[in-house]
């Protein structure tokens, strides 16, 4: 069996949220924040209201304008299996196995070009409140400046340093090819199933970027020589790895009675980092004091890979009606953080400050899975046709990062993007063309992003959602639906805990939304 893929997104002439800036020192200008609402903090202006309100006073701070961002992702693979049966006095069993070979190349290139304007104001472009949770003013309109820039680009003067440097930061290309192989056997009676095998995996990564270096006026350049201009340096760099993983399995499942079903399983897992993550992008910006900072990629990163045990038990009570349990357990080597580092060198490259993503020492994560699920049809007409199911799902995740970029110095976190609380109730109903669905989800708050230290770490808020959606078929042609999505106005609020409270970074409301039609089959 053989397969090809290939995914490509190309974006060409859109400019980025244009930003219009005012200093105003030495105005007469007091703000006032109001943080009484963490969530909706606002703000007050006294004094010199009227500069501050004056959009004339607002001057452009550049457009960027991405000319060519193409991004191209391009997957070959082939794979076959071979197995044999054997029929034994107890059961059967079967020995398998088989190869898989997959080829991907990733790339991406970007090109992007900054403009300016020396007499464009906020006035220029002035529009009308559009914001609904707070006033905020004045702001420029939906579409004023990108109509202002298409209609007076050449009044525009292109910024050669920003654009060279943006332009050759984000490129990259990555060619990762695996071989796996696998053997494994089955044993197979009417109440027991035993499977048990290895994989074995090589992976090749060829790794191509820029390190791009931003030297500004009065900076030393690479000869020692002062630079009279900000100045751009473009370096290709290229990487390759190779790396080997066994991966044995083993996964039991035992039906101890009709009505009730065991399982247990233990298996070694990985996931490789993101293409994006390996692809070795350096960008430094050096000032006129010498210092350095810069975000880089990083070749060196390692596959996650984690031991994992699974257990859980089925009870059946009903045709269909079932109670489920389950106990996970996963330790984990490698997974991957970004972290900040000061005044150190990674490949070869001095900084003073630098975001860089690394694999982390060790994580744990072990946790419950409890779940309902019943069809009330022993209740009278009409009411036999509804159903009621209900999960919940606890789980501790913890691991170890460097403070500060230094290894030897750690911190316990809770792994990124993972809810200690989470449950869904759904309240149903299924009789004839009637399929209608009120459903409840649950998520507790997670770390989203490492901060520079732990209280600057961002977090997401829990999170409580109503939706219902309703289908009736009409005929086997014809079948209508309504979907009510968020009506009980679910917010997003994203926080950092400075000073132990919940210090605004992001906050939305999104309303609901309801849709209906019609889907037709032939």
């Amino acid at each position: 069996l053989a397969s090809y893929a290939k995914a490509s997104e190309k974006e060409a002439g859109s400019l980025d949220p244009v930003q219009f800036e005012r200093d105003f020192d030495g105005d007469g200008v007091v703000v006032g924040f109001d943080y009484s609402d963490p969530r909706v903090p606002t703000y007050s202006v006294a004094g010199n209201v009227a500069a501050f309100s004056d959009p004339d006073g607002y001057e452009l701070n550049d457009i960027e304008m991405t000319k060519l961002s193409d991004s191209q992702d391009e997957e070959w693979s082939v794979k076959f299996d071979v197995g044999r049966e054997m029929f034994l006095d107890s059961g059967t069993f079967t020995v398998q196995a088989g190869f898989k070979g997959r080829w991907r190349d990733k790339s991406y290139a970007k090109e992007v070009e900054f403009y300016e304007h020396d007499g464009l104001t906020l006035a220029d472009v002035v529009g009308k409140q559009t914001y609904r949770i707070t006033d905020i003013g004045p702001v420029a309109s939906f579409k004023g400046s990108t109509n202002f820039f298409y209609d007076n680009l050449v009044q525009f003067e292109l910024q050669d340093v920003d654009t060279q440097f943006d332009s050759a930061a984000d490129d990259y290309a990555v060619s990762e090819d695996i071989m796996a192989g696998y053997l494994l056997g089955r044993y197979e009676t009417a109440a027991l199933r035993v499977i048990g095998g290895v994989r074995y995996e090589h992976t090749s990564n060829d790794i191509r970027g820029n390190l791009v270096t931003l030297i500004e006026e009065d900076g030393t350049l690479p000869d020692g020589s002062i630079a009279s201009d900000d100045t751009v340096f473009v370096t290709p760099v290229s990487f390759e790895k190779d790396y080997d993983d066994w991966l044995p399995s083993l996964n039991v499942r035992y039906e101890a009675q009709p009505d009730l079903i065991l399982r247990v399983a233990g298996y070694k897992s990985l996931v490789r980092p993101k293409l994006s993550k390996l692809a070795p992008r350096f960008m430094v910006e050096e000032n006129d004091e010498g210092e350095r900072e810069g975000e880089f990629g990083n070749p060196a990163l390692r596959p996650y890979k984690a031991w994992n045990f699974d257990a859980s038990a089925e009870y059946y009570f009903g045709r269909n009606a079932a109670l489920t349990a389950a106990f996970f357990y996963k330790d984990i080597k490698n997974y991957i953080v970004d972290t900040v580092r000061e005044d150190d060198t990674f490949n070869g490259i001095a900084f003073t400050e630098a975001v860089i993503p690394i694999n982390g020492p060790s994580a744990e994560i072990w946790g419950i899975e409890l779940g309902f699920s019943k069809a009330l049809t022993e209740l009278p007409e009409p009411f036999d046709g509804l159903l009621v199911q209900a999960n919940y799902t606890y789980t501790d995740a913890s691991g170890m990062v460097p403070i500060d970029g230094d290894a030897t110095d750690l911190r316990k976190i809770s792994l990124p993007s993972t809810s200690k609380h989470t449950a869904n109730v759904t309240l149903g109903y299924e009789k004839g063309p009637f399929s209608i669905r009120l459903a409840g989800t649950y998520r507790d708050k997670y770390l989203d992003e490492l901060g520079d230290e732990a209280d600057f770490d961002r977090y997401v808020d829990d999170h409580f959602q109503l939706d219902l959606s309703a289908k009736y078929r009409v005929n086997d042609m014809i079948q209508l639906y309504y979907e009510w999505v968020n009506i009980n106005d679910a917010k997003y609020f994203a926080y950092n805990t400075l000073g132990g409270g919940q210090n605004l970074y992001q906050y939305e409301r999104y309303n609901w939304t309801m849709k209906f039609g019609a889907r037709l089959t032939f």
